[in-house]
């Protein structure tokens, strides 16, 4: 397991800023028998995914968890830099038999028998492009699943006085094959659209016995280039395209604000009265 935190902090008389990014990673085996009961919850800025699972019987699992928030790490160099981007990747393998496990709690130590069958759920939300993702195994008493998830955003940005930029790429990624017995549902929803309803809507459940594979991808880019009008518009328009009703009552800028060029004449036009 693996954590590393970078903290920035800005103190001035007018204005205090606090900027917090990191890596974390995580290697995980679990190989026995018994109960078992988990729950794994990450979250960068806008993406989130969690991991549960318990049930009784035979269990051999293992796992990957990386999280990056606007931070990475160069191996060559063994040194870590601040980036524009965020991202969670997920990997798990699972091999899972269900069998009641007894154990002895209390005073007297009495047996005590959990007949608890299989169940699992992995969960995406990215609120960049408001898309989530989920697969879920439940009532299960056998349960063979290979699972890889990605949550990823990047976001720049620029601005001066006349333009500014906002770039945005996320994408969201779900892919599994999986062997169960028991409850399978498989769930995906987009609700991109401004009027709340759904671009894309997956619901899908399975009883019984099967074999399932699944590769679910989404992507979500966003640009915007906003330019500003100077204060005097002669060359964006503005007084440039008055129509001829506009140029009765308001007279007519022809040589003032159309950026048209100027000759200085030799003598002034009116000249002074001595």
């Amino acid at each position: 397991m693996l954590s590393m935190v970078l903290i920035g902090l800005s103190c001035g008389q007018t204005d205090t800023t606090f900027d917090m990014r990191y890596i974390y990673h995580m290697d995980q085996n679990v190989d026995g028998n018994g109960f078992f009961s988990t729950y794994q919850s990450t979250d960068v800025t806008n993406l989130s995914l969690s991991n549960t699972a318990h049930g009784s019987g035979s269990l051999a699992t293992d796992s990957k968890l990386n999280t990056r928030n606007g931070a990475k790490y160069d191996e060559k160099k063994d040194e870590y830099s601040k980036t524009s981007d965020r991202g969670i990747v997920f990997l798990e393998g699972v091999d899972y038999s269900y069998a009641p496990s007894s154990m002895q709690l209390g005073k007297y130590s009495l047996p005590i028998t959990f007949h608890s069958r299989g169940s699992e759920q992995t969960a995406l939300f990215n609120h960049i492009s408001a898309v989530s993702m989920n697969a879920e195994f439940r009532d299960a008493t056998t349960l063979s699943k290979n699972l890889s998830a990605e949550l990823y955003w990047k976001l720049t940005s620029s601005s001066d006085i006349f333009e500014s930029k906002i770039d945005s790429d996320s994408r969201t990624n779900l892919n599994f094959e999986a062997a169960f017995t028991g409850l399978g549902h498989v769930g995906v929803l987009d609700k991109v659209r401004k009027n709340g309803s759904e671009a894309v809507l997956i619901d899908e459940d399975y009883r019984g016995t099967y074999y399932i594979t699944k590769n679910i991808s989404h992507e979500y880019k966003y640009k915007l280039n906003h330019q500003a009008d100077d204060w005097l518009p002669c060359c964006s328009n503005g007084f440039a395209d008055m129509n001829s009703l506009d140029k009765k009552p308001f007279k007519s800028a022809t040589g003032i604000f159309d950026c048209t060029c100027f000759d200085t004449p030799a003598k002034a036009e009116f000249p002074r009265k001595e």
